[in-house]
C-alpha cells in the first residue's frame, strides 16, 4: 500500500486551490483556510514567532485559550503597528494522516483569525534585531469551534505595517501548535518523550577536538546541550527515555580534564566545572530512566554496509562503545540510528546484531507504516527479526520555532489521535512517543514546563523499554532500498580499517595496553561518525593523519644487529639491540629469518623494553653445515605480527678454516713422511754397502 502523504504534489500554480478544496471537504466545509493573498507584502519579512505558553493544555468548554510567546524581527526592515492574532480551526483533525497531509501541503491550515478587538495583542513596533513578547487571550465563545473530538490546530499570526506604509492582509510571521479535545472516558494510550544526546564535535586531523570551545559553550549554563538536559531532567521520569551517544560523555570529560584540546585553547576552571557537572547530571539521569545507547559517535552504518571491512569495523565500534559505557557506568539497550535519508533494507539487515537492537527510522524509510501498528514494529529479514522504532513527528514542518510548550502539545495531540485510533480499532497499537530533535535548544524555561504533560486521562506515561516488552506488530511493507544520503567515502572507511588494525597491533605491544586499545578503538570509531558527511575531505585527512601517527609510533621500534658475525664453530651466539623510542613500555619478540632456507632459527621470546630505552638480547644459532648466510631480525608482537624497523647482517662459521687446516696438516704430514722416508732410505743404504780398502800397486 502506498502512503498518501508521499504522493506527488501538484504544481505550484494549482497547489493553493487544491489544498483549500481538499481541507474544506476533509473538515466538513466548516474550516475557512486563511491563505495569503496573491498580492504579497512590499518586502520579504524575516520575522519569527515562538509560542512559549499554551493554556489550557487541552480544549474544554468554557476555557479561555491563552497563547504567549515572542516575536523576533531578524531582518533589516522596520515594522510598525504589529498585531498578534489567534487563529484556530473550526473543526479538528481526527487522524494523524490528516495532519500530515495538511502540513505537507505547505498551505495555511490553522483556520480563521479571531478578530474581536479584546482578543488582539497590540505588539507595536518591531525594530530590526528586536524581540517583543505577545499574549493573546480568547474566551471559548469567541473560538467558534465545533467542539468535536480531535486535535485542533491553533496558532499565532502577526500582521504589521511596512516602512513604506503598506499593510498587507497576509501575515508577516506565524507559528502553529495543537490543542487536543477528548471526552473524559477516552481510551488511554502509552506515551513518552525520547531525549537524544549525541556528540556535535569531532576529533580532527591533529587528534584534538575541532570545536572544543563550542562544545564547552554548549554544556555550560545557557548552552544548547545544557538546556536540553535540564528539560529532560524536569520531565516526568515515568515517561522519559534517553538515546545516548557515549562519545558525548568522553568528549565532555576531556574538556573537564583538559585532554585533547588544541594548543591555542585554554578552558578556565568555571568551564571545566560546568563540563564535570554536565557529565554527572547526564550519567545520573541515564541510571534513573530507560536508556538506549548508540554506537560510539553515531557511526555511518550506510557507508559500512557498502564496505568489505564491515565485520571488522563493527567489532571495533562494539569495543569502543562498551569501553566508554563501562568508564561512565552507563548501561542500556543498544540501538542504531541512521540519519534521515540514510536507511536502507540492506543496512537494517546488517546492523541486526542479536535481534534485540532496535533501529530508529523515519517514516520516509517505511512508507507503508501506519500509526495503528505502534511506534515499535518488527521487520523480518533473512538474518531474523529487527525491531524498528518509527519516528513520525506530528509537527514536522509546522511554522514557528519549537518550544517546550509546543513539544508538550505535540505529545498530548499524538496521544489524543492515538486514543481515537484505538477507540475505533480494537487491534490498534497506536501510541504517542515523541523523539526530540537533538539539535533543539529549548532555551531557559521553568522547571515545571512539562507540568500537565501526562495529566489527561487519555495518556499514560511509559518509556521505550515498556514499549519493547509489549507484543509488536510485524511491518511487512516496503523499506527504502536506495539511500538519499551521501555516506562517507570508501577511502575514509579503508583508512579507518587500517588504523584500527595497526592501532590494535600497537596497543597489543604496550605493557599496559588496555587504555591505549580503548583510545585506538574510540579514535577509529569517531572517524566513522556521520558528522564527517558534511566535510568528507577533512574526514579523510583526519583518518589518514591518525593512521600516519600510529605508523610513526610503530616506526619508533627497531632492532639492530652487528655488521657481521663470525662463529668459532657451527654453534654460537650473538647480540641484538632492541630500541623503544615511544612513550610507552612494550613487550616485543624477535623473529630471525635466513637467506638460506635450510637454516632455521627459533624466535626470541618477548622481552619488556621501557619507554625510551634500549635492551640487548642474545640469540643462539646453529648453522650446521652452512658456511655463510644473511640473517634478518624483525620485531614481532606477542601474536606474531611484524612491527618496527628490521635489520640484516651476515653470519660466517669458522668451520670454513677446518678444511684448510686439515689440508695443511695433511700436507705437513706428507712432507714429514717424505723427509722421513729419505732419511731412512739413506740409513739403510749406508748399512748394506762394503767399505772400500786402498791397494799397493
Amino acid at each position: 500500500m502506498t502512503n498518501p502523504a508521499r504522493r506527488v504534489r501538484p504544481g505550484p500554480g494549482a497547489l493553493v486551490r487544491l489544498v483549500v478544496c481538499a481541507l474544506a471537504m476533509l473538515l466538513g466545509g466548516s474550516l475557512t483556510v486563511a491563505v495569503a493573498a496573491p498580492t504579497q507584502a512590499a518586502v520579504d519579512p524575516d520575522v519569527a514567532v515562538r509560542i512559549t505558553g499554551v493554556s489550557p493544555t487541552e480544549l474544554r468548554d468554557g476555557a479561555t485559550v491563552t497563547l504567549t510567546g515572542t516575536i523576533t524581527n531578524r531582518g533589516k526592515e522596520r515594522w510598525t503597528k504589529a498585531q498578534a492574532y489567534l487563529v484556530i480551526a473550526r473543526t479538528p483533525f481526527t487522524t494523524r494522516q490528516q495532519v500530515s497531509d495538511a502540513v505537507e501541503s505547505q498551505a495555511s491550515y490553522t483556520g480563521e483569525r479571531v478578530v474581536e478587538l479584546d482578543s488582539i495583542d497590540e505588539v507595536g513596533t518591531l525594530a530590526p534585531g528586536s524581540t517583543r513578547p505577545f499574549r493573546v487571550r480568547v474566551p471559548y465563545a469567541q473560538l467558534r469551534v465545533s467542539g468535536a473530538e480531535g486535535v485542533y490546530p491553533v496558532g499565532i499570526q502577526v500582521l504589521a505595517t511596512a516602512e513604506d506604509g503598506t499593510r498587507d492582509n497576509a501575515a508577516i510571521a506565524r507559528a502553529t501548535t495543537f490543542l487536543p479535545r477528548l471526552d473524559r472516558d477516552s481510551t488511554r494510550v502509552p506515551g513518552g518523550l525520547v531525549w537524544p544526546f549525541v556528540l556535535p564535535d569531532r576529533l580532527g586531523p591533529s587528534g584534538t577536538w575541532m570545536d572544543a570551545p563550542g562544545l564547552a559553550e554548549r554544556v555550560a549554563p545557557g548552552g544548547q546541550l545544557r538546556n536540553l538536559l535540564d528539560q529532560a531532567l524536569s520531565a516526568p521520569s515515568d515517561g522519559t527515555s534517553l538515546v545516548l551517544d557515549p562519545a558525548l560523555l568522553v568528549a565532555v570529560d576531556d574538556l573537564a580534564e583538559g585532554r585533547r584540546l588544541p594548543r591555542d585553547v585554554r578552558l578556565d576552571e568555571t568551564q571545566r566545572e560546568a563540563a564535570r557537572t554536565f557529565v554527572e547530571d547526564l550519567t545520573g539521569l541515564s541510571r534513573r530512566v530507560a536508556t538506549w545507547t548508540l554506537g560510539y559517535a553515531r557511526p555511518d552504518w550506510l557507508a559500512l554496509s557498502r564496505s568489505d571491512a564491515h565485520d571488522r569495523l563493527s567489532s571495533t565500534i562494539e569495543r569502543a562503545t562498551s569501553s566508554a559505557l563501562a568508564q561512565f557506568q552507563v548501561s542500556g539497550r543498544r540501538v542504531t540510528w541512521p540519519t534521515r535519508g540514510g536507511t536502507t533494507s540492506e543496512l537494517i539487515e546488517q546492523v541486526r546484531g542479536s535481534g534485540d537492537r532496535p533501529v530508529i527510522v523515519t517514516r520516509d524509510a517505511v512508507p507503508d507504516w501506519e500509526p495503528r501498528l505502534g511506534s515499535v514494529v518488527t521487520r523480518r529479514t533473512e538474518s531474523g527479526p529487527v525491531p524498528l522504532f518509527v519516528d513520525a513527528g506530528l509537527d514536522v514542518g509546522v511554522p514557528g520555532g519549537a518550544t517546550v510548550a509546543t513539544l508538550r502539545q505535540r505529545l498530548l495531540s499524538e496521544a489524543a489521535l492515538a486514543s481515537l485510533e484505538r477507540s475505533a480499532d480494537a487491534e490498534s497499537k497506536a501510541d504517542a512517543f515523541v523523539l526530540v530533535d537533538p539539535r533543539w535548544n529549548p532555551g531557559d524555561t521553568d522547571d515545571d514546563a512539562f507540568a500537565g504533560a501526562f495529566d489527561p486521562d487519555f495518556v499514560s506515561p511509559e518509556d521505550l523499554e515498556d514499549l519493547m516488552t509489549t507484543r509488536r506488530d510485524a511491518y511487512t511493507g516496503e523499506v527504502t532500498r536506495t539511500a538519499e544520503a551521501r555516506p562517507l567515502s570508501q577511502a575514509q572507511v579503508t583508512a579507518v580499517e587500517q588504523l584500527a588494525r595497526e592501532g590494535g597491533v600497537l596497543a597489543g605491544l604496550a605493557v599496559e595496553g588496555d587504555d591505549l586499545a580503548a583510545r585506538t578503538d574510540r579514535t577509529s570509531t569517531g572517524l566513522l561518525s556521520t558528522a564527517w558527511r558534511t566535510d568528507r575531505a577533512e574526514g579523510l585527512r583526519a583518518a589518514t593523519g591518525a593512521l600516519g601517527r600510529v605508523r610513526a609510533e610503530l616506526g619508533r621500534l627497531a632492532v639492530e644487529g652487528p655488521p657481521a658475525i663470525t662463529l668459532s664453530s657451527a654453534e654460537g651466539s650473538f647480540p641484538l639491540t632492541v630500541s623503544n623510542d615511544t612513550d610507552t613500555a612494550v613487550r616485543v619478540g624477535v623473529r630471525i629469518s635466513a637467506s638460506n632456507p635450510a637454516l632455521r632459527i627459533p624466535d626470541v621470546a618477548p622481552v619488556q623494553v621501557e619507554a625510551g630505552e634500549r635492551r640487548t638480547v642474545t640469540v643462539q644459532v646453529d648453522v650446521g653445515d652452512q658456511t655463510s648466510s644473511t640473517l634478518t631480525a624483525q620485531l614481532i608482537s606477542p601474536d606474531g605480527t611484524a612491527v618496527g624497523r628490521a635489520d640484516s647482517f651476515n653470519v660466517r662459521s669458522s668451520r670454513v678454516g677446518v678444511a684448510l687446516w686439515a689440508l695443511m696438516g695433511a700436507a705437513g704430514l706428507f712432507v714429514l713422511f717424505a723427509l722421513g722416508r729419505r732419511f731412512l732410505r739413506g740409513r739403510r743404504a749406508a748399512a748394506t754397502t762394503p767399505e772400500e780398502t786402498p791397494t799397493d800397486g
